[in-house]
């Protein structure tokens, strides 16, 4: 969230955000906003029903990949991901890498800058679906580097737009995880199946170590260890008892050589 918010910040100018406000309010938007002439409450009634229209879309688009996970159509859903991904990396990856260079004048030619954005795009990808071979760094970086993007270039809606789609944005983010028909919650219950497929870069995943186990291991083999000495001390006898009959049987035999010598005499 900070990377996304230093992003916003750092890398933009006054052109392209008004640039990248009307090219979204021409695109994502079904009611246009008038500040000027329309009141508060109808510019706060049309920001609404534009979020509320954008959020439909996402979440029919979230159920349509619970049905390709359920059903196991798993090319197709391969396909769209790797191409979503593919082109929020590369198309519009490279509008802010653009943005960044012609801010901060950087000395880039055209074809290093393709070059480098074409493999960016690539490793991405590969990073984030094969991870073969690939470092967990390495994909969680790109994951969090998809984030930064995507959250720039929506940071490009006027304010009213911006605010009333975070707030249903987080309202449907509640839904979707907490209720029973929940179409992230349903993806999240399909994906713990035990014959459930993998599919790396759907869901965001950590390694975390839990300090419990390991405390409850710590204090498990001391006690293990106070169990296992009474056992071989119970088993063990010291040793002067082991020499005890060793000793008797040495004055036994003293006494009978001594006995049957006298006898003899």
């Amino acid at each position: 969230m900070v990377l996304a918010a230093m992003a916003v910040i750092y890398i933009n100018t006054q052109d392209t955000i008004e640039q990248g406000a009307a090219q979204l309010a021409s695109t994502y938007t079904v009611f246009s906003l008038d500040t000027d002439s329309d009141s508060k409450s109808t510019t706060l009634a049309k920001s609404f029903a534009n979020a509320l229209v954008m959020v439909c879309f996402i979440c029919a688009l979230t159920f349509v990949i619970v049905i390709l996970y359920k059903f196991r159509f798993m090319r197709c859903l391969i396909a769209y991901m790797v191409y979503s991904s593919a082109m929020l990396l590369g198309v519009l990856g490279g509008v802010l890498f653009d943005v960044a260079i012609e801010k901060y004048r950087l000395p880039v030619d055209a074809f290093s800058f393709l070059f480098a954005l074409y493999n960016f795009a690539l490793v991405g990808v590969i990073a984030i679906f094969y991870q073969t071979g690939i470092p967990p760094f390495l994909t969680r970086a790109y994951l969090v580097a998809t984030s930064v993007i995507l959250s720039w270039q929506l940071s490009h809606f006027d304010d009213w737009t911006a605010w009333t789609l975070l707030i249903m944005l987080a309202l449907y983010d509640l839904c979707a995880v907490l209720t029973p028909c929940g179409p992230l919650k349903a993806l999240v219950n399909l994906m713990s199946k035990e014959d459930a497929p993998a599919m790396p870069g759907l869901l965001y995943e950590a390694q975390l170590t839990d300090s419990r186990n390991v405390s409850s291991s710590m204090t498990r083999e001391p006690q293990q260890s106070l169990q296992i000495q009474p056992q071989q001390s119970s088993q063990q006898p010291p040793q002067h008892q082991l020499q005890q009959p060793n000793n008797e049987c040495v004055e036994n035999t003293v006494s009978t050589t001594t006995t049957s010598i006298t006898a003899t005499q």
